[in-house]
C-alpha cells in the first residue's frame, strides 16, 4: 500500500515490550477501520501473529512477518522432536531460514519455566518486528507492524499472579475433592 496515515501513525502511542498495552489491538482496528481506505481496512484486519494462508498472503511487512513467524514455528518444532518424535509432520511451507532463529529457540529451549520461554520467543518477535519497521514511518506497514506488536503486549495483559492464583484454585478444585486447602490457602 503507497498511501501514507501521517497522522494515523505519528499518533500511535510507544509501545515496548514487557510494558502496559499503551491501546487494545481492537481499539487500533476501530480507529484503522475509521481512516484507511475499505480496501486497507480488509487488509488489515487479517493481520495477526498467528501464520495462516491469509497472514502469509498479505502484501508487505506482515506478510514478511507472518513467513519469519512460520519459519520460527517450524524451527520450534524440530526442538520439540524429542518429546514429540511426530512434530515434524505439523510442518508448514517450510522454504525460509533466518540465522536468528536457531539460537533463539535453543536459549527459550534451555529456559527455567515455560513463561520465560515464551518471553524469549516474543522478544524474537519485537525484535523481528523492529527490524521490519525500518524505513516505513508512516504507511500502512508502519500500522500493520504495530497491530502485531499490540498483539504481543496482549498476550501478557491478564497474566497476573493474582490471576495465576484463580487458574490454579479452578484446576485443583476441580480435582480435588471438597474439604481440601486451595493453594492460595495452603500459602498462607
Amino acid at each position: 500500500m503507497a498511501r501514507t496515515y501521517y497522522y494515523l501513525a505519528g499518533s500511535l502511542p510507544m509501545a515496548v515490550f514487557g510494558e502496559k498495552m499503551p491501546m487494545t489491538p481492537e481499539a487500533l482496528d476501530e480507529t484503522v477501520g475509521r481512516l484507511a481506505d475499505p480496501a486497507a481496512v480488509a487488509l488489515f484486519r487479517k493481520v495477526a501473529l498467528r501464520p495462516t494462508p491469509e497472514t502469509l498472503a498479505l502484501p508487505g511487512a506482515a506478510g514478511r512477518f507472518a513467513e519469519w513467524e512460520n519459519a520460527l514455528r517450524n524451527a520450534w518444532l524440530e526442538f520439540r522432536r524429542k518429546e514429540r518424535p511426530d512434530a515434524g509432520d505439523f510442518k508448514r511451507n517450510y522454504p525460509d531460514f533466518f540465522a536468528e532463529i536457531a539460537p533463539g529457540l535453543a536459549q527459550a529451549a534451555n529456559a527455567g519455566n515455560l513463561l520465560e520461554a515464551e518471553k524469549i520467543l516474543d522478544r524474537m518477535r519485537w525484535s523481528r518486528l523492529d527490524e521490519l519497521e525500518a524505513g516505513h514511518a508512516f504507511d500502512f506497514d508502519r500500522i500493520c507492524l504495530y497491530k502485531l506488536k499490540l498483539l504481543i503486549l496482549a498476550k501478557y495483559a491478564g497474566r497476573t499472579p493474582d490471576a495465576g492464583r484463580a487458574a490454579l484454585d479452578a484446576i485443583v478444585g476441580r480435582l480435588v475433592p471438597d474439604g481440601k486447602k486451595s493453594s492460595t490457602e495452603n500459602q498462607k
